[in-house]
């Protein structure tokens, strides 16, 4: 088998799998992965096989692998981004974006994304307010940075400033789902529950993360409370 024998392991923790050997099937499974090694090739294929036989933590995992060891390979990184936006997983969303960002310093998405997952997380603080507000410095007419620049600024006791940064932006962009909410919060944090109402119904047309759909219904909650 020589350079396959990663393979021979692979076959070996599917046969042990279909037996129901559990044991017998991750370390099967663990040799085949050290088999690989630093070789991409292999890895890949291992990746195919995982994502073939439906061994979704294995892919993951194959995934986190290829994308530190050859960080040139960026679609791995968007891959796992896929996967967790689909799962709702801000935690994990947020090591993507720090990765992303440690990759390329001058991806303002990355970096904004990262500012605004650790905001939702409550993650560094005091840094990612410091990251939104760099990124927003650099890029203020990026509708999805100013966001969470003004959610930066909101959750530093400075809303009506917040509100500032926003009502700069087109109509169009504030409309867009992913300001929307944003915007519907600090309208509904100042009192003006009508424009508030339009905007968080828009947010809701869109995949939010689980702490931004808690944010949502509190706002919405409030304003059914004052009217």
């Amino acid at each position: 088998w020589d350079d396959l024998e990663f393979l021979r392991f692979a076959f070996l923790s599917r046969a042990a799998a279909e037996l129901n050997q559990k044991r017998a099937a991750e370390a099967h499974w663990r040799a085949a992965v050290r088999g690989a090694g630093d070789r991409l090739g292999p890895l890949m294929a291992l990746l195919n096989m995982a994502a073939t036989w439906g061994r979704d933590q294995a892919k993951e995992d194959l995934l986190w692998t290829i994308a530190q060891r050859f960080p040139r390979e960026r679609w791995a990184l968007r891959e796992l981004e896929r996967l967790y936006l689909a799962a709702g997983n801000t935690r994990s969303l947020n090591r993507v974006y720090s990765t992303m960002a440690g990759y390329a310093p001058k991806n303002f998405a990355a970096q904004n994304n990262f500012a605004a997952t650790s905001l939702l997380l409550k993650l560094n603080v005091p840094r990612s307010h410091e990251l939104a507000k760099e990124t927003f410095a650099q890029h203020p007419q990026e509708a999805i940075v100013a966001s969470t620049y003004a959610f930066s600024l909101h959750l530093q006791g400075r809303t009506k400033e917040g509100l500032a940064v926003l009502q700069k932006l087109k109509p169009e962009a504030l409309e867009a789902p992913a300001v929307a909410l944003y915007y519907g919060l600090l309208l509904s944090a100042t009192g003006q529950t009508n424009q508030a109402a339009k905007y968080l119904g828009l947010a809701q047309k869109s995949a939010l993360l689980p702490e931004e759909k808690t944010l949502a219904a509190e706002a919405l909650k409030a304003l059914g409370s004052s009217s």
